[in-house]
């Protein structure tokens, strides 16, 4: 729509002079953008970034969208590539506005604000930046390398770019300028600005001028600076920089001069920094090394060359720091030059002249501290032999002394006197320190290598250089510096490998074998001579001269094939100087193959150039020298590599074969021509390695005939010959020419002409193995193989009929070495040349075609020679004439063939019997003497241990590799001195006269080897294979003393295993101990047990052979069992249930008792027959055992107990007749049984049946031991007499205790055990035998104590009990025994005999220490059996008195007394008793006191007074009773198990008798409740508190004379009456006033009844009750105060009968009752039933509607509740009334009702009690009428003693409405019907007396009682 126009308005004819503001007004907001952008941006870091977004809000305005705006650079750049020409054609005045001066003030703001607001921004900028390396603390290397600082400082770059378009005037925005660009390392911007900040206004072409500003002179100054660091002397020399150049700024501006130092400045050197990430400058071809090395940098350049091409593109190599190598030089102070320095200046020198290339600085030697880590250091085998090298670095271990850096921290911590002290012992005694510390291993050295001396001159070893070798090595035991005396070489060169380590040398001998091939291929790869030359130069160092030829590399520009072509002329260098690794040779190879056209093209041109130089050159020949090596190292490089891809084995394709040799023939057309251009003087030496080459390539042309290489290679021999110097070309980079020589040209004639011989032997391959071994045992073993010949004049003598046999051969036969034709002496001549390896590959053929056809001993015999050879070839010429870079190498192959065959052979010498069939006494001789050499050589690396030890050395590296070294050569140690011994045992039983006992020679010797490798803790070596033989061997030798010794330790290295037994301690060998397997147990368990039975049982627990024999036994596991072995434990569990017959116990003093049982064989046989089994479970028995049982204080377990018993009954099933076995397992029993009843009586009172088992078991186990005891002689040594001692002395006491209390002749019982008789009058059953009397145990007892003490006669306890069995003996009644019984009766003289002798024991044995109570058992037994005597009057008082005063411990002294009657024998017998109990300090012997008391009191006694009993009593308190009445009745030592409780039962009964004769019935209270919560303390409990309660009760009855009722005094009583008065009772009760002796006697018996909780039955209790509460109904309640009786209860009746009448009018008038169903749906409550009886009203009503009358009477269980309830009444005291009476209206309740209510504690049973009683249904009615007349109670009244909260109204105190609102309203009804017919079923059993209030008593006396016993 057209804008609106005024029609009446003329427009303007001139339309540009129209003025558009809106620019002015886009300015204006963006100065003010920019005022507010920098108020933020001076404001700091804290506005940073409100500044920033400032700083964005400003560059958004519109201005920065003018095309003025844009920079003329940005303008420039946009009109040349025409992409704004329609913008500019569009404005064509922009350009010309822009070159217009200013004319108003709109042209002059705008760039105006456009500078300020980049400059300023780029300020910010630069600030954000300076903030951030502040807080990030970051150096100026880390802002170059951060990419968002750079990307800031672009940014400001741009930004004052921008700002300068705009006004370029500004001096110091362009020196800022410059600032930051040279920060981004942009140093032609940086001078760019600093030029355009010094030439603005001036011509300095016209005059010389001075800055015009200081911000000029700063920059003036700063380009200077710049310029000089350019060296640009041109630009110095302008006129503009004159006045800079002449004049410097002053120093106190210069600070000024950088306007950002915060900011690093990279131009102010020329060396270049580090660039930053991502900003790699692209290269054209780029390498990439990642390790450097020449291995590594020529397999990079093969894989760029085949990835990429061989392009023209410069190559620039990108490897990785390369180390520093220096040369080797000796920076320390002159030395003397030794012959060893000479030799070592002359190989350096060599070395330089051979490579040319190599500099100076290249060369060092690796120190010594980092061989460990570096695997490649080959200089160290070049420079490291003789004496060390020194390096530059003096330092402690290479002058051989230890390091002190410990020691010297420690001392800087100790005082100076402390250091200064020590410092001068130190040095005073460091050599007697050495020798001490290296003393043991001598010593052990000195005995191991004197021994084998001794032994081997005794089996007729002369070997001269064997016996040399061990008389070094011993007296070499006297040198503290033992192995730098070492002369022979093997020896040296093995120290030599330990402290001059070398990685490559290690790798070795620790590399895994191979399987070497059989077949021809492999003999001519073995036949090789290469093997003795392999290291005859040193390694090739993989980084020398790389740093020059990489700098070379980088600086020039060279494409890859002449990069390639360089490393190649560097390798070529070196390849006759330094052998190649295998990496090394494996890349020349695949470059020379690959880039082969490439290199060979190169050749030719270097050697057209060459020969071009060589024409102006002063020495021609010097310069084309390089180009013949190349050639000739390629010719035979390509050589090699025909060979190998051309050999049998090779799988290379026809193709490749082809391609390589057309190289070969390509490169030997080039050295052919080069070989002919030579001049005859140049060196001899390519031109001999050409003829070589060419013989070579001869020899493997295909078709070329044998004859004629045979020819060409004898020419090559005599032209080598010919020259006068001998010509010996080594080549260690070559492998099939290695070597050119005379010497090695015959070696290959001589494979030539041995060939067919070679040829034929392998290719029968191992198929025919009989052809092997007869072509190689006369090649290898000449000596042992004979030739048959004809007899001399036989037809056909002429011709010698030649068979291989053996020596042994009864035919006439001629060695072989007479005989032998020319091919076979050219075979022996070609092996004495050839190479160790091919002569032992042989000797391995050889045994395999052996082993092929089963002849092991003839196998083993191979390795035993290969042994012998390899060790020979330790002092032959090929090794000792070696270098030292060359032999040790060839030294660690060696070690390696000989460590293989060490295994193989150790492993045939230790499994195989027969190997030593066939080795005869030579050759046994020669391997011993061979073995023993290779020994000694081995020990070096010991003693070169034993010194780093002790701290003389240090080990030479820390590497993995050189401790796994170490530990090779250990095994190797063990695996020689292994062989070693095996061949001398060998020896030593084919030359017995030579040693008288080699069974102790052997193991002298293999103790000796076992101190050696166990000093030193490598004896676990090589799988502990020594130690497993050393373990076969002395386990089958059985003629050595003190073989715990030897296997001892042993056992210890091998599992751990310590026999605690021998002359000297096991020695911690640092031997991990491995798991026992049942295999190897087995074999011990013979050794173990001989130990184990050998020693008394209490050491054997103390000992480590214990823990030793219990890990053997983990090891064999638990026992199988089998048939035999089930019958066995069948026989033995019937024998131990049969009754015990009383003729097989006499038949056992005459050993005719045996088991059945049934003999066992199976692998656990072995075991039983050493009693492995009995020891074991003697082992858990006497563990058990160790604690006596009367000196234990509490119950122990018996698991060791029954698991002996368990390991005794297994050794039984194997061996039933080993006496002891059954002795120990009846020890068991009885131990078992004593366990059961020492601490408790509860197992005798209630479990008898387990202790009758337990006994019959120990005695039937008794009755064996006794019986196979007879059949056994023993020895008489202690150990054997204590056995059978205690087995009389344990049985007798086993027969004695089960007689008596408690066991009770129980044991000897048998009526259980019946059998059938069938007779006429049908079958029956009787006993099985005759049971035992006890009149015959004791008889049996006494004898067995009478063997015991002809055993042991000193011993007190078997005359003690002796003595005992006669007099239980003497007291048995004559009545009861038989004729022969009578006749054998013991006299009163037999019984005093008995005692005295007693007692004459016990006085003889030594006097008890300090503190102990004597022996008084027999002492006192004596004075009780003879005052029982005296009792029974079988002895006169005079008499006895006389045998007491002949003891010991008799009164005055032994004098003689008078006694005339029993009056003065009891006062003589208590002053005895008294002299006893003088004696037993501790009051351990209460026998004495019970038997004083006793005298005192006769319990049995009807005349017994309260004085005796008092006195008795008196004595009792005195000793055993306290005054609570706790009984302190301890056991006694010799008191059996089990008579503790008998004692105690019987004391408590003696005790009971006194009190209820002195009527103390506190004390008798106190016992009681005592004696409740020690049950368990106390034999026949149950009837002993049934005895104390019974007793308990007469006396109460006594005391309050409490009558007996004869008749129910309550028949006529109504239960209304009783209720009653029994709440005047209980009220009466509540009185503390009240008091009655009925009442007192209630009390009394009422706690009574709870301390007995149920225990006893509680007739007695309830009767004596009921007796008391009669008296106290009929005496006391009668008499209360209180309304008449008869009054209530006819008041109650009528009251009754109303409320019926009431009732019946009501019911007539209701209409309910007329709906014949109201009587369902509502039943008749007590409410409307017409009769008013209680809830719990159980009587119905008859059909007539008349209730019944109950009957009179009153029940005995209603009486004892009340009674209860009145004890309760009078224990809670007076109740609180609160003015009120309890029995309220609101309340309902009687005052009996409220009784029963709170003397039951909420129980039923008072409301079942009244809700059966008619007349008490009554009284409540009237009494609740009577109440509700008086003052109204109310419901709370009774609440004072119950809960807070309400419960339901009972349904008698609701009105009818408020019963109808109930919901339920008869669930009341019937619960409470409920209840009373249940109480009225418990109160109507007549069997039971306790009620409800009684069980709740009994219940809380129960749970006292638990908790006490708890």
């Amino acid at each position: 729509m057209p804008a609106f126009s005024a029609i009446n308005v003329e427009p303007e004819e001139n339309p540009d002079e129209e003025i558009d503001t809106s620019r002015e007004l886009h300015i204006e907001e963006a100065l003010k953008r920019f005022q507010a952008a920098l108020k933020l941006h001076v404001q700091g870091p804290k506005r940073r970034k409100d500044a920033a977004v400032a700083y964005e809000h400003l560059f958004q305005s519109e201005i920065f969208l003018l095309p003025e705006s844009v920079t003329e650079f940005d303008r420039a750049e946009k009109h040349a590539q025409g992409r704004d020409l329609s913008a500019h054609l569009h404005s064509p005045n922009v350009l010309d506005e822009a070159a217009q001066p200013d004319i108003d003030d709109e042209a002059s703001s705008l760039p105006q604000t456009l500078y300020l607001a980049y400059k300023n921004h780029a300020q910010f900028v630069i600030d954000g930046i300076r903030h951030q390396a502040r807080v990030s603390q970051v150096d100026g290397t880390s802002l170059l390398e951060d990419k968002e600082t750079r990307a800031q400082a672009r940014r400001a770059l741009e930004q004052y770019s921008a700002a300068l378009d705009k006004d370029p005037s500004d001096t110091e925005l362009w020196r800022r300028a410059a600032r930051v660009a040279a920060f981004l390392s942009s140093a032609r911007i940086s001078r760019y600005c600093l030029e355009a900040a010094v030439e603005l206004d001036d011509d300095p072409a016209v005059d010389e001028v001075e800055p015009p500003s200081l911000a000029e002179a700063f920059a003036g100054e700063q380009l200077k600076n710049q310029l000089h660091v350019l060296e640009d002397e041109v630009a110095l020399g302008h006129p503009a920089m004159a006045p800079f150049v002449k004049k410097t700024v002053p120093d106190y501006l210069k600070k000024a001069l950088d306007p950002f130092p915060f900011l690093p400045d990279p131009t102010k050197s020329l060396i270049p920094v580090k660039s930053a990430v991502g900003e790699t400058a692209p290269q054209e071809c780029l390498i990439r090394v990642p390790n450097p090395s020449w291995v590594d940098l020529g397999l990079a350049l093969l894989r760029y060359a085949r990835s990429n091409g061989v392009g023209a593109g410069r190559v620039v190599i990108d490897i990785p720091e390369i180390p520093d190598v220096m040369d080797d030089v000796q920076t320390l102070p002159e030395r003397p030059k030794t012959q060893e320095d000479e030799k070592q200046k002359q190989i350096e020198q060599g070395l330089a002249a051979e490579s040319p290339s190599t500099s100076k600085e290249d060369q060092v030697e690796t120190p010594k501290d980092s061989r460990g880590d570096n695997e490649n250091t080959p200089d160290d085998r070049l420079l490291g032999r003789g004496s060390s090298v020194v390096s530059r670095k003096r330092s402690q271990s290479v002058a051989g002394l230890p390091d002190g850096g410990e020691e010297e921290a420690v001392d800087q911590k100790r005082s100076k006197r402390t250091r200064r002290r020590e410092t001068a012992g130190e040095a005073l005694d460091s050599n007697t320190l050495l020798a001490a510390q290296l003393q043991p291993f001598q010593a052990a050295d000195k005995n191991l290598f004197q021994m084998t001396r001794n032994i081997a001159e005794n089996l007729g070893i002369e070997d001269k250089a064997t016996l040399e070798r061990l008389g070094e090595v011993i007296d070499s035991c006297a040198s503290d510096t033992r192995t730098s005396k070492l002369s022979r070489r093997p020896m040296v060169d093995l120290r030599d490998s330990l402290t001059k380590f070398v990685d490559e040398n290690a790798r070795i001998l620790l590399a895994k074998k191979a399987a070497s091939p059989i077949g021809l291929s492999s003999f001519l790869e073995h036949s090789k001579p290469s093997s003795q030359h392999d290291a005859s130069r040193p390694p090739f160092h993989e980084t020398r001269g790389l740093t020059r030829f990489v700098q070379q590399i980088n600086d020039g520009w060279m494409d890859i094939p002449e990069v390639i072509f360089q490393w190649m002329q560097h390798i070529c260098a070196n390849y006759l100087n330094s052998t190649w690794s295998d990496e090394m040779k494996r890349v020349v190879v695949q470059i020379t193959s690959y880039l082969h056209e490439d290199i060979y093209r190169r050749t030719e041109h270097e050697r057209y150039v060459e020969r071009f130089r060589s024409v102006r050159a002063e020495h021609p020949r010097a310069a084309q020298q390089a180009v013949d090596y190349l050639v000739q190292m390629q010719f035979e490089l390509h050589l090699d590599i025909y060979e190998r891809i051309t050999n049998p084995n090779s799988a290379v394709d026809i193709t490749t074969r082809m391609e390589t040799k057309t190289r070969l023939a390509r490169w030997s057309s080039l050295a052919s021509q080069l070989s002919r251009d030579r001049p005859e003087t140049d060196d001899i030496s390519l031109s001999m390695r050409f003829l070589w080459s060419s013989v070579f390539a001869v020899t493997h042309t295909e078709g070329a005939e044998r004859e004629h290489v045979l020819q060409c290679w004898k020419s090559l021999r005599d032209r080598l010959s010919e020259e006068e110097s001998t010509v010996n070309i080594v080549l260690p980079n070559n492998a099939v020419m290695p070597e050119v020589s005379a010497l090695a040209a015959d070696r290959e004639i001589s494979k030539l002409t041995t060939m067919d011989f070679f040829l034929g032997l392998f290719q029968t391959d191992l198929k025919d193995p009989v052809s092997v071994i007869e072509s190689l045992e006369p090649v290898l073993n000449p000596s042992s193989v004979f030739t048959i010949v004809d007899k001399p004049g036989s037809p056909g003598g002429d011709s010698a009929t030649r068979e291989l046999t053996t020596a042994s051969s009864a035919q006439q036969k001629r060695p072989i070495t007479e005989t032998a034709s020319q091919g076979l002496r050219d075979l022996w001549k070609f092996l004495l040349g050839t190479s160790t390896e091919l002569r032992l590959f042989l000797w391995s053929r050889l045994g395999d075609a052996y082993d092929a056809i089963g002849y092991q001993t003839k196998q083993f015999s191979c390795w035993l020679k290969s042994i012998e050879m390899i060790t020979n070839d330790f002092e032959r010429d090929p090794y000792l004439g070696a270098s030292d870079e060359t032999r040790l190498p060839l030294f660690m192959k060696m070690l390696k063939f000989l460590d293989d065959l060490l295994v193989s052979a150790l492993s045939a010498a230790v499994n195989e019997s027969s190997v030593f069939d066939i080795v005869d006494d030579e050759h046994l001789k020669l391997s011993i003497a061979a073995v023993t050499r290779l020994s000694c050589i081995l020990h070096v690396s010991s003693m070169y241990e034993d010194e780093v030890r002790v701290g003389m050395m240090q080990h030479a590296s820390n590497s993995a590799t050189f401790q796994s070294y170490i530990n090779k050569l250990r095994e190797m140690q063990v695996r020689t001195w292994s062989l070693l011994y095996t061949l001398l045992k060998a020896g030593i039983s084919q030359n017995r006269r030579a040693f008288p006992t080699p069974e102790s020679e052997r193991a002298d010797y293999l103790a000796a080897i076992h101190q050696v490798l166990g000093l030193r803790k490598f004896c676990k070596s090589s799988n502990k294979i020594f130690l497993r033989m050393m373990r076969i061997e002395l386990l089958k030798q059985h003629m050595i003393d003190n073989w715990e010794d030897y296997l001892g330790q042993v056992l210890y290295d091998l599992y751990g295993l310590k026999l605690g037994v021998g002359l000297s301690e096991v020695q911690d060998h640092g031997c991990p101990p491995e798991r026992l397997e049942r295999r190897n147990t087995m074999s011990l368990v013979a050794r173990v047990s001989v130990l184990a039975h050998g020693m008394p049982m209490k050491d054997l627990l103390k000992s480590d052979l214990k823990n030793t024999i219990e890990h053997m036994q983990q090891a064999i596991g638990q026992t199988k069992s089998n048939q035999q072995l089930i019958q066995n434990l069948r026989i033995f569990n019937q024998t131990m249930a049969k009754p015990i017959h009383p003729l097989r116990l006499y038949e056992a003093f005459r050993g005719k008792i045996a088991i059945d049982a049934v003999s066992v064989n199976t692998a656990d046989s072995t075991l039983a027959r050493h009693r492995w089994f009995f020891l074991l479970g003697m082992i858990a028995f006497t563990k058990f055992k160790g604690v006596d049982l009367n000196r234990r204080q509490t119950p122990g377990a018996t698991d060791d107990l029954r698991i002996g018993a368990t390991f005794l009954r297994q050794q039984l099933q194997f061996t039933p007749d080993q006496w002891d076995a059954w002795f120990r397992l009846a020890e068991c029993f009885d131990y078992e049984l004593d366990e059961s009843v020492l601490w408790t009586a509860d197992k005798m009172n209630k479990e008898r049946a387990d202790l009758v088992r337990f006994q019959r078991n120990a005695i039937h186990c008794y009755t064996l031991a006794l019986s196979h005891s007879r059949t056994v002689i023993f020895d008489g040594n202690e150990e054997a007499n204590d056995a059978i001692h205690d087995l009389y002395h344990k049985f007798g006491m086993r027969m004695y205790a089960s007689s008596r209390e408690p066991f009770a002749m129980e044991p000897f019982q048998h009526s259980d055990h019946k059998r059938f008789v069938i007779h006429a009058n049908g079958a029956d059953t009787k006993d099985v035998h005759s049971q035992m009397l006890d009149y015959k145990v004791w008889r049996y007892a006494a004898r067995l104590f009478q063997r015991a003490m002809e055993v042991k006669p000193k011993q007190w306890k078997n005359p003690y009990m002796y003595a005992k069995c006669i007099w239980k003996m003497y007291r048995k009644p004559p009545t009861t025994l038989d004729a022969n019984d009578l006749r054998n009766r013991p006299t009163v003289e037999m019984v005093v005999e008995a005692l005295e002798h007693s007692v004459e024991v016990v006085s003889a044995l030594p006097k008890p220490r300090h503190g102990q109570d004597p022996i008084l058992e027999p002492h006192y037994k004596i004075v009780s059996v003879i005052h029982k005597l005296v009792m029974l009057e079988d002895l006169q008082p005079q008499e006895a008195a006389d045998i007491l005063q002949r003891q010991p411990y008799a009164i005055d002294n032994g004098e003689h007394i008078e006694i005339n009657d029993l009056a003065g024998w009891e006062s003589y017998v208590i002053r005895t008793l008294t002299q006893l109990r003088e004696k037993d300090r501790q009051n351990w012997q209460h026998r004495i006191f019970m038997r004083h008391a006793r005298i005192l009191f006769d319990e049995n006694s009807e005349g017994s007074n309260a004085v005796q009993a008092t006195a008795a009593f008196t004595v009792l308190k005195e000793t055993m009773l306290t005054k609570t009445m706790v009984m302190n009745v301890w056991k006694c030592d010799a008191e059996r198990p089990g008579r503790h409780h008998v004692y105690t039962e019987q004391y408590v009964r003696f005790v009971v008798k006194l009190l209820v004769v002195l009527k103390d019935r506190a004390s008798f209270e106190a016992m009681l409740r005592r004696l409740r919560k020690k049950g368990g303390d106390y034999y026949h409990f149950s009837d002993l508190w049934q005895t104390c309660c019974l007793a308990y009760l007469r006396l109460i009855r006594q005391a309050y004379q409490i009558t007996p009722v004869q008749e129910d005094e309550f028949k006529s009583t109504v239960q209304e009456e009783f209720e009653i008065i029994t709440t005047r009772i209980n009220e009466w009760c509540s009185d503390p006033t009240s008091s009655d002796p009925a009442l007192s006697a209630l009390q009394e018996v009422i706690e009574l009844k709870k301390l007995n909780g149920g225990l006893m039955k509680a007739g007695a209790i309830d009767d004596l009750i009921n007796d008391c509460y009669t008296a106290l109904y009929f005496k006391i309640g009668k008499s209360l105060p209180g309304p008449d009786v008869a009054t209530l209860l006819e008041e109650k009746e009528q009251e009754r009968i109303q409320s019926e009448a009431r009732q019946a009018d009501k019911d007539s008038l209701d209409p309910k009752s007329l709906n014949p169903l109201s009587g369902i749906l509502n039943p008749q409550s007590h409410e409307n039933s017409g009769t008013e009886g209680a809830p719990g009203d159980s009587t119905p009503a008859n059909m007539d509607g008349v209730q019944r009358s109950r009957k009179a009477g009153i029940r005995r269980a209603d009486v004892l509740r009340r009674a209860e309830q009145a004890v309760l009444r009078v224990q809670e005291g007076p109740k609180p009334t609160n003015g009120k009476s309890r029995s309220s209206v609101s309340s309902g309740k009687t005052p009996a009702a409220e009784e029963n209510h709170h003397g039951d504690g909420g129980e039923t049973d008072g409301d079942s009690v009244r809700g059966e009683a008619d007349g008490d249904v009554e009284m409540r009615g009237g009494e609740a009428d009577r109440e509700s007349s008086s003052v109204p109670g109310s419901v709370h009244d009774s609440a004072d003693d119950e809960s807070d909260l309400s419960d339901v109204p009972p349904e008698d105190l609701l009105d009818e409405d408020e019963a109808q609102q109930l919901m339920f309203p008869n669930l009341m009804r019937r619960s409470q019907d409920t209840e009373a017919e249940s109480s009225g079923s418990e109160a109507e059993d007549s069997d039971s007396h306790m009620e409800d209030v009684e069980e709740d008593v009994e219940e809380d006396a129960e749970e006292d009682v638990d908790e006490d016993v708890e």
